[in-house]
């Protein structure tokens, strides 16, 4: 480049700069006390989710308190800027006064889906529906959606998720009193199984729905807690693409893990290993010890890490709860994070360990993991672990926690980057993502573009609740510098 053509540039660079400044042009903030919001809509907003786009972008979807918890989506760019009207596009207008958990996906072309509750609390029409977005905001399938349960009258509906699947369709479940049930829609919103979706009913008992992924060929991998009496069961079934039809366990779900019990409430997540099998995990019980325990189920519903899974810390001196875990399919490693607690002397005390486990099922960072956080005397709520995340990276891990709880006045996320060897990346250790203000419902993912980027409701459960975002670089940075904007597609000098 000419010195004068780099003079010119830098000259732009200010003007560019003052401009964004002056227009309030919002995008990934650098400042972990004053993250991105989203959404703050009078009344308050709740329940974020935020998934990846193929563009290098992001959908964050929340409930808006005030209107009813009616259903809201915005989508984000890579550099973090709102590429719809600001608080989102209205996804479904609703009557709650309480909420459901409710699902978020995108396919690879970019079109976002979202299965909620509709449309009123206690109603005879309640169902569940699924709204089919595109990138330009658009509802397909019209305001709030199509239904794909019967109504609440035949069968009543609880929480829903949807996943896309690997044939270009979804797959949405939910739990329902006859047990859990799916259906498949194609693009135009045909259902593809049965009328009000196929019925897992197998084993009996009460299933409350922990997720939905895909497999290959466009078949789904649905999991739930299985109770029965006082005994609460992680299970998992798949179903196969033409019908949903179950193709594990000759018909009766595989049980996850040959032992513990869940706690009541908790039904975890699973996420897809990209050859048509899933990853698992859970923290569950066995007498008055509380594990934190993965599996690994291959795409023929074998337990690949045995009929129990592997713990991921042989520790017995305190409970290890709030488990979750991150997937490398390069290396068939499973990244697991989750806290430490301790009641002692009538004092609380909490911290944060991780652990990998490796192909074989080796706890490849010795049998207790590596401490994140010692154990601290957390009884105030100031050192409180919470809202644990694990996200992926090209050789490890995020690791990220939020420390404090009411009244603590700010309960900020920690992240920490490590590496296969369990050693820390970056120099600092730790990187702060967010720093005041309660924080509530914290959730994370990684873009197309390689970076982190998390979500979560800031401020508490009042009026001014809102919803904000961060980016997180691999480098431990936060945002997007003004040359990443100006360079985004080149130039010629």
């Amino acid at each position: 480049m000419k010195p004068g053509s780099l003079f010119t540039l830098r000259l732009a660079f200010l003007a560019l700069a003052g401009s964004f400044a002056a227009a309030g042009h919002a995008q990934w903030s650098s400042d972990a006390a004053d993250n991105l919001v989203v959404g703050d809509a009078a009344g308050g907003t709740t329940q974020p989710k935020i998934v990846a786009a193929p563009d290098g972008g992001f959908y964050v979807s929340w409930f808006a308190d005030a209107s009813g918890y009616d259903v809201r989506l915005q989508r984000l760019d890579a550099g973090g800027h709102e590429l719809w009207p600001h608080d989102g596009v209205l996804v479904a207008d609703r009557d709650y006064s309480f909420t459901y958990d409710y699902g978020l996906a995108v396919d690879a072309a970019g079109n976002a889906y979202v299965s909620f509750n509709c449309c009123a609390n206690g109603a005879d029409d309640e169902h569940i529906a699924v709204s089919r977005v595109l990138a330009d905001g658009t509802p397909a399938w019209g305001a709030n959606g199509l239904t794909v349960s019967a109504p609440a009258s035949t069968e009543a509906v609880y929480n829903a998720y949807v996943t896309a699947t690997t044939d270009g369709d979804i797959v949405v479940a939910w739990s329902a009193d006859g047990g859990v049930r799916a259906q498949k829609l194609d693009p135009a919103g045909n259902a593809l199984w049965a009328a009000n979706g196929v019925l897992l009913d197998q084993p009996g008992g009460v299933k409350l729905l922990g997720g939905v992924q895909p497999g290959l060929g466009g078949d789904a991998i649905v999991s739930w807690s299985n109770q029965n009496g006082p005994t609460r069961i992680l299970r998992a079934q798949k179903l196969a693409a033409a019908d949903g039809a179950p193709q594990w366990g000759g018909g009766t779900a595989v049980r996850v893990f040959g032992v513990g019990n869940l706690q009541a409430g908790y039904y975890p997540p699973s996420i897809a290993d990209g050859a048509g099998g899933g990853v698992f995990w859970d923290y569950d019980a066995i007498g008055l010890v509380q594990n934190a325990r993965v599996q690994h189920i291959d795409a023929d519903g074998n337990l690949l890490l045995g009929t129990d899974g592997v713990l991921a810390t042989t520790d017995t001196t305190s409970a290890h709860l709030g488990t979750v875990a991150s997937w490398d399919a390069a290396s068939g490693s499973i990244y697991v994070v989750w806290n430490d607690y301790l009641n002692s002397g009538g004092a609380d005390y909490d911290g944060v360990s991780a652990q990998r486990i490796d192909s074989s099922g080796a706890r490849a960072w010795g049998d207790t993991g590596k401490v994140l956080v010692p154990l601290t005397d957390a009884t105030d709520g100031t050192h409180v672990i919470s809202q644990l995340t694990a996200l992926p990276t090209p050789d490890g891990v995020l690791a990220g926690w939020v420390t404090g709880a009411i009244p603590a006045a700010n309960q900020p996320l920690t992240v920490a980057r490590l590496d296969a060897a369990g050693d820390y990346v970056w120099a600092t250790h730790t990187v702060a993502v967010k720093t005041d203000r309660y924080t509530g419902r914290m959730t994370g993912t990684v873009g197309s573009d390689g970076f982190a980027a998390y979500a979560w409701q800031d401020g508490g459960n009042g009026d001014d609740a809102t919803i904000r975002v961060q980016n997180l670089n691999l480098d431990g940075t936060l945002g997007v510098s003004i040359i990443d904007e100006i360079f985004v597609d080149g130039f010629d000098g």
